[in-house]
């Protein structure tokens, strides 16, 4: 890192240390001050969450004041490990259980979304593989099929119709082969579609490998995609 850099980070540090305080904040008065608080604070992001146990603070405090001071400590080596190994099992089935709810909850939005647009939209179809489709322009190209180089735009929106994404105006349209690397329900996708068809795509988390958070995309998040395909190539 530049001293330059160095230096302009310092003294935000110690500006933002030297801020005014409200009565009963801790005083950050010098860069140490708000570089212990920083330590501190990030250390307690990084315990696991309190819902499969309570821990007492002020024996973690103390543990910390044992540690920094290399005090000799109550426990020996071996309840230690077997300790940590406990808690980040226990941790783990926490994130678990947490997953599996969110998934659930997912299931439930997408499933009660899905309903209400066949319901609402006639020209919305059903595709065997679970998505959901409506021909927005059809083309008269010839179809795209299965390993063939295609060229396309997308936009992207989440369900309640944000914008995610688009390759409009930001970049030039994708040249991709259906099949390579591509979520599951794109390669189904583009086989319905003829050059110079659109097509709006609602595609289930599952259909999209979004099992995990990935990026700015959450996990279990379903996502509508419009698609205009241009061409395709027989080479």
């Amino acid at each position: 890192m530049k001293k330059n850099t160095l230096i302009l980070i310092a003294a935000a540090l110690l500006a933002a240390g030297c801020a005014e305080k409200k009565s009963g904040e801790p005083q950050l008065k010098t860069i140490e001050d708000t570089l212990s608080w920083i330590m501190g604070e990030s250390f307690a992001q990084t315990l696991p969450q309190e819902s499969f146990f309570k821990l007492n603070k002020e024996l973690m405090f103390e543990a910390i004041r044992y540690t920094l001071e290399g005090r000799e400590q109550p426990i020996d080596d071996t309840t230690f490990n077997g300790g940590m190994q406990y808690i980040m099992l226990q941790n783990y089935a926490y994130q678990k259980k947490q997953a599996e709810r969110k998934r659930q909850m997912a299931d439930s939005i997408q499933t009660v979304f899905f309903r209400n647009l066949v319901a609402t939209n006639k020209n919305v179809k059903q595709h065997p593989s679970g998505f959901y489709y409506e021909v927005l322009r059809e083309g008269k190209g010839p179809r795209a099929k299965y390993a063939q180089r295609i060229r396309f735009d997308y936009r992207s929106f989440l369900l309640d119709g944000t914008a995610f994404d688009q390759t409009y105006g930001r970049r030039d349209p994708i040249i991709h082969v259906i099949g390579a690397p591509m979520f599951p329900g794109f390669i189904e996708a583009f086989q319905l579609m003829n050059a110079g068809s659109s097509y709006r795509f609602y595609f289930p988390y599952q259909l999209l490998a979004n099992e995990e958070t990935s990026g700015s995309v959450e996990a279990y998040t379903p996502m509508i995609y419009e698609i205009e395909l241009y061409e395709t190539y027989n080479d």
